[in-house]
């Protein structure tokens, strides 16, 4: 009782007392020891909400609904594939590599979410430099069969569209400006020369969803140039054969069992899910914007040899979900009001709210 007292914050001083109370109550020394275990867990939650919340109550990103669920919900599809590629025969390197995907994923959007906030030139920065890695990987990337989409990071092919795209999606549906517009521009002609149909259709989803939502000269331009980059790729030659495991899963996982194959379509489903864990009336472009991202991606891996994300076989899908909830999480309003942009990249909506262009607070 005296560890619980002295590990437990000041301003749970009474929580505490009651807790050692509660403990002199118990009729078994085995039931006391359980209950005191139970209590010095909720020590270590309240110090770690401490560390990771400025108003040291709720952390924010326990009081956002959308970026938890969305947490959950690749966790669950991520284990879903998991459990696809060990009844399916897969190699045990391709569950090593999806595990080690998700633990990664998971561990770097929370050390950044935690350390990083999530300002208009924070969010600039991260489109623009997004956009400058896929066109260096159009430029100089690994090639297979004229296609030009992966960087080789010793032994692994990592396909860098699946990582930065939907990031560069959602900081546009974040903040609207000549910066962000450029970085939307400049990866969707990356992948029109990579070419790559699959993430050129998510792109033009997720970038009309912002326009419709948010309709504007940045957001007209950067869909019209998202059409365009669509439309080029429609007309150049796609030879990359379907790679077991990855392309077409959604259909051949039937041929292994028909529980395979609704599991992976479920998990499909629940990736896709946040989104109405949000009331109707709180939903923002951002929401929408990640749905569309996703829903595009498995919709383009139904219909043709294209990977199928996160439930499939590839460490950069994983990782680009998670990394995407970086973006998404919620913006406190103090942080709206008194936003800081980053050095070179000037506010360029300076005549309007900087409310205008942030999402509103969610749901705690």
């Amino acid at each position: 009782m005296r560890l619980i007292q002295f590990l437990t914050p000041d301003h749970r001083e009474k929580w505490a007392q009651a807790m050692c109370a509660e403990i002199s109550t118990f009729s078994t020394e085995r039931k006391a020891v359980i209950f005191a275990l139970g209590c010095l867990m909720a020590c270590f939650r309240f110090h770690m909400e401490m560390e990771i919340s400025p108003f040291k109550n709720w952390s924010r990103i326990m009081q956002d609904r959308f970026t938890i669920s969305a947490f959950i919900a690749g966790v669950t599809a991520c284990l879903t594939g998991l459990a696809y590629l060990a009844v399916s025969g897969a190699p045990d390197s391709m569950l090593v590599i999806n595990g080690m995907a998700l633990v990664a994923g998971i561990l770097i959007a929370m050390a950044v979410m935690v350390s990083v906030r999530n300002t208009n030139g924070f969010v600039t920065m991260a489109a623009v430099t997004g956009s400058v890695i896929l066109l260096g990987t159009a430029a100089i990337g690994h090639a297979v069969e004229d296609a030009r989409r992966w960087v080789l990071i010793g032994p692994f092919f990592i396909q860098t569209s699946l990582i930065f795209l939907p990031l560069i999606a959602l900081c546009f549906a974040r903040i609207q400006n000549i910066w962000t517009t450029l970085a939307v521009v400049t990866a969707g002609f990356a992948i029109a020369i990579q070419p790559d149909r699959a993430m050129a259709a998510m792109l033009f989803a997720a970038i009309a969803v912002v326009c419709w939502m948010r309709p504007g000269q940045w957001t007209f331009s950067a869909a019209i140039v998202c059409a365009i980059g669509l439309l080029a790729t429609l007309f150049q030659p796609d030879r990359i054969p379907a790679v077991p495991f990855v392309d077409h899963i959604l259909w051949t996982a039937f041929d292994v069992h028909i529980m395979a194959g609704l599991a992976l379509w479920i998990g499909c489903l629940i990736l896709v899910s946040p989104v109405f864990f949000v009331p109707r009336n709180e939903r923002s472009a951002i929401h929408y914007t990640f749905t569309a991202c996703w829903v595009a991606l498995i919709a383009v891996a139904a219909m043709g040899a294209y990977p199928t994300p996160v439930v499939g076989y590839g460490a950069s899908a994983i990782m680009g979900y998670f990394l995407s909830l970086i973006i998404v999480r919620q913006v406190p309003q103090s942080d709206s009001v008194a936003d800081v942009t980053s050095p070179g990249f000037p506010d360029t909506d300076k005549g309007e709210s900087p409310l205008k262009n942030s999402s509103p607070v969610f749901a705690p």
